[in-house]
């Protein structure tokens, strides 16, 4: 499988200013990088912006981008000029690497399918999912190719979380674990420290999950499906060389205060809202129209 080059493949994720803890030995070094389709890329990248991420590679005019953030990444892309027919307010789960082939050795010794090949720009590749989706692998980029570089440190409090709409926590946690991601300790419904099992049981009764990566990584959530609010899980793109993308919904942790980030982001003209009860987190919606919920760090 070769699809054609395009600007959502071209882009790849690097690391943060901060000093991230070494994968295991042997693991996949993997980042979350999810792939943002926009009606409006310029809003967005400003958007993310203002929540504490830092551009890193932009189309100069920011029609497209590339931002990190404490702990993940989030690659921008106007819809308008998507090769795969993707939406506005759609989101691709993917991964950044510093190494393609590394991380699809290390993959394929965990028994997950991957698919390498070369582009201009440095390897790409792509992960089959738990249920045949696709996750693109980006290399991470040396050369910009008439891209612009930035050097801006993200706010190191800031964590990117793709949230998956998951029916069946165990198997898709088993998946992950496998691309280097583990339920937080004090994860579940009850809070309680226990076994990766005792973790994933508790937090399907509550209906969430989170995974931490290694360092800088990133988190991948997991929610029970929400009837009105989640889209499909996979999206078929207008191309029939790839498969259904995996697709995700974007989501922040921080250790900022979320009363202080609330009241940031109205002075900056966002409708950000600050919801109290059993779980508490910052609403803003995006250019989109999307709303972005922002939890506090475990």
């Amino acid at each position: 499988m070769t699809p054609e080059t395009t600007p959502e493949n071209a882009a790849s994720a690097a690391g943060t200013d901060l000093e991230p803890a070494e994968p295991a030995v042997g693991a996949p070094e993997l980042t979350v990088f999810p792939l943002r389709f926009t009606a409006d890329p310029r809003a967005m990248i400003a958007f993310l912006v203002e929540l504490g991420m830092a551009r890193r590679i932009t189309a100069g005019d920011d029609g497209f981008g590339e931002l990190r953030a404490g702990a993940g990444a989030v690659m921008v892309h106007a819809a308008s000029t998507s090769a795969t027919g993707a939406r506005p307010g759609t989101t691709d789960l993917c991964m950044a690497t510093p190494s393609a082939d590394r991380a699809a050795e290390a993959l394929e010794r965990e028994g997950i399918e991957v698919t390498v090949w070369d582009e201009s720009y440095g390897r790409q590749g792509m992960i089959t999912g738990p249920g045949g989706e696709g996750v693109s692998l980006n290399e991470d980029q040396v050369d910009l190719y008439g891209y612009e570089g930035h050097d801006a440190s993200p706010d190191p409090r800031l964590h990117v979380c793709a949230v998956l709409s998951s029916e069946d926590f165990g198997r898709d946690a088993r998946w992950l674990g496998r691309l280097g991601f583990a339920p937080a300790a004090a994860g579940g419904a009850d809070g309680a420290d226990g076994s990766d099992g005792e973790i994933i049981a508790s937090a399907e009764r509550s209906g969430w999950l989170e995974l931490h990566g290694p360092g800088s990584a990133g988190i991948i959530g997991l929610h029970a499906p929400m009837a009105g609010r989640e889209r499909t899980r996979r999206a078929s793109p207008e191309m029939p060389d790839l498969p259904p993308t995996l697709q995700a919904r974007l989501g922040f942790e921080t250790s900022e205060d979320l009363e202080a980030l609330t009241a940031r982001l109205r002075t900056a003209g966002h409708d950000a809202r600050l919801v109290e009860g059993a779980v508490r987190a910052v609403h803003v919606p995006d250019p989109d129209g999307i709303e972005v919920e922002i939890h506090p760090l475990p």
